[in-house]
């Protein structure tokens, strides 16, 4: 398939034009029966972004409408759909995995239906201006996985717990209270108790009163003194103010050194 208006190999480089159509097919202005052809085609085995004026209603556990106005359409083997506007990260409409999409013309008009069984939800997009039509083959990382997240930090922490304070033991980890679940619960050398909440990045003042929230549940039943650690890469000026008021302790832990400690115990 050629692009109308766009030559596919100044995208992918010095590889042929059979080569490159095998990755990806695109088509400026195409009209919707041909657009209904190739997204019903490929709806299974590529990523399809359409970009063009579009209208778009959803039905289910809400509801919610879009008038007509330029926006992005993204399709997924999986069934995932999105509609995104020119701001914010978050689509504006979207449906998961195991959606059954499908496209149609009616009254000459591109349509995109999407509908979900379990529960109930519909999506109906209406696409009459249609300016590109993008279908490609995507990738899929295996065994995914992302370093240096809070879940990351606590891992390594308890077992690198020295890292926080010398001589502490780790009693648990994610302990349960009725203020939520406490990262690392700990005791020092003095036989204190000694909670300690983990964030990644520049920790906030919402991080120290979730702090002192563990601290305050476990004080009114611990029969020994209960402290405070926060562990982040960084703190605000608010937080550590508030930190300082409660008596409370902070260590940074940066990334890299995060990473390093990760390469130690997978050595």
């Amino acid at each position: 398939m050629s692009s109308r208006g766009l030559d596919i190999t100044t995208f992918l480089g010095e590889k042929s034009q059979q080569e490159a159509a095998d990755e990806c097919i695109i088509l400026k202005d195409p009209d919707a029966d041909e657009a209904v052809k190739l997204i019903n085609a490929n709806r299974h085995r590529r990523v399809i972004v359409i970009y063009g004026k579009l209208r778009a209603t959803y039905e289910g556990r809400a509801r919610a409408s879009l008038d007509l106005a330029p926006r992005i359409l993204i399709l997924k083997p999986d069934g995932t759909l999105l509609i995104h506007e020119s701001t914010k990260r978050e689509p504006v409409i979207w449906q998961p995995p195991r959606a059954v999409n499908y496209a149609c013309v009616e009254d000459g008009i591109l349509v995109i239906k999407s509908t979900r069984t379990n529960p109930y939800e519909i999506v109906k997009i209406e696409i009459p201006l249609l300016y590109f039509l993008g279908l490609f083959n995507v990738g899929i990382t295996e065994n995914y996985k992302v370093l240096g997240t809070e879940k990351d930090v606590v891992n390594v922490l308890v077992k690198k717990i020295d890292m926080v304070e010398k001589d502490l033991k780790v009693i648990a980890r994610e302990y349960q209270t009725i203020a939520g679940s406490i990262d690392i619960l700990a005791e020092d050398s003095k036989g204190n108790i000694v909670v300690i909440e983990v964030k990644r990045g520049m920790a906030g003042p919402e991080a120290v009163h979730q702090l002192k929230r563990y601290v305050d549940v476990l004080s009114k039943t611990s029969q020994r003194p209960v402290r405070g650690i926060l562990v982040a890469e960084d703190i605000s000026s608010s937080a550590y103010k508030y930190l300082r008021e409660y008596g409370f302790k902070f260590v940074r832990i940066s990334r890299k050194m995060l990473e390093d400690l990760q390469k130690q115990l997978s050595a």
